[in-house]
């Protein structure tokens, strides 16, 4: 206590000097307009500043509610956009069908599903794609796979919602097809270019061109008839010189594939049934 009165006994002079400008600088503000306008205007402004800085840092504290609730707005907005996505889905797959009703004989002996490609593979020499749709939507083994361009595949297996696909592109498939409206014959793949399969046993008694239109022939419970495959590309011997074989370039590109119909006979069964009880014979 006796060195703080020590020090302001010491520098009384200093204080006695702040003193008297602090009361000259007063009594300057209170009796001259000029002054007195320009300190409250100063004053004005350097308590906005401070104001505006406290603000700044109580902002910068309440950053982290702000995120939390900005974050749990932009889920819901996420939701909301996913739910008006399947929505807007829905509705145009049930048009893009409508559409496309024109490529396909249609009947009261089919029924179409849509379904989504969710895996897919063109590498392989038996390549599979499966599909977003099972059992639970009325899939089942061996029914019809297209798309707006043409035929891709055969259902091979189903769980309760997917379904694995055999596409063109597997050497296993034998699609039956028709060239011209008239010529029956099958198409398998070689296992090389995914943009070309192959029409083996064609007769050598018709003519074939190249850009010949190749179909599904509705031979099969599997696919109607006259769903588009591909066109002939090239012509040539098939290995005995007993018929042709002709290379066909195919509608589909299986590399960009991502929406399908499923195409179902009603009468599948029965036909089925019929046909197993004649090979018992």
């Amino acid at each position: 206590m006796r060195a703080i009165l020590n020090f302001l006994i010491k520098h009384n002079h200093w204080f006695l000097f702040i003193l008297l400008e602090g009361i000259s600088f007063v009594l300057i503000v209170c009796f001259n307009n000029f002054h007195k306008a320009t300190f409250f205007t100063s004053a004005n402004s350097v308590v906005g500043n401070i104001y505006s800085a406290v603000s700044d840092i109580e902002g910068y504290f309440n950053l982290k509610d702000e995120n939390s609730t900005l974050t749990k707005h932009n889920q819901e907005l996420l939701n909301e956009i996913e739910s008006l996505k399947g929505k807007l889905m829905e509705y145009e797959d049930s048009a893009s069908l409508a559409n496309n009703e024109c490529i396909i004989e249609h009947n009261n002996d089919y029924r179409y599903t849509v379904a989504r490609v969710v895996n897919n593979s063109t590498n392989n020499v038996n390549n599979f794609l499966t599909i977003d749709k099972g059992i639970a939507q009325g899939i089942d083994a061996k029914m019809g796979v297209f798309n707006e361009k043409g035929v891709i595949g055969v259902t091979y297996t189903s769980s309760d919602n997917f379904t694995v696909v055999m596409p063109l592109l597997n050497s296993k498939s034998a699609i039956s097809c028709k060239v011209k409206n008239s010529t029956f014959c099958t198409l398998r793949w070689d296992g090389s270019d995914i943009r070309y399969s192959y029409l083996i046993d064609l007769p050598r008694y018709e003519i074939f061109e190249n850009g010949d239109t190749v179909t599904t022939n509705g031979y099969s419970s599997i696919f109607p008839s006259d769903i588009p495959v591909g066109t002939i590309d090239k012509l040539e011997d098939s290995a005995d010189g007993q018929s042709y074989r002709a290379r066909v370039r195919l509608f589909v590109d299986f590399s960009d594939i991502n929406k399908v119909y499923i195409v179902g006979s009603t009468k599948k069964a029965e036909q089925d049934q019929l046909e197993e009880s004649i090979k018992k014979k």
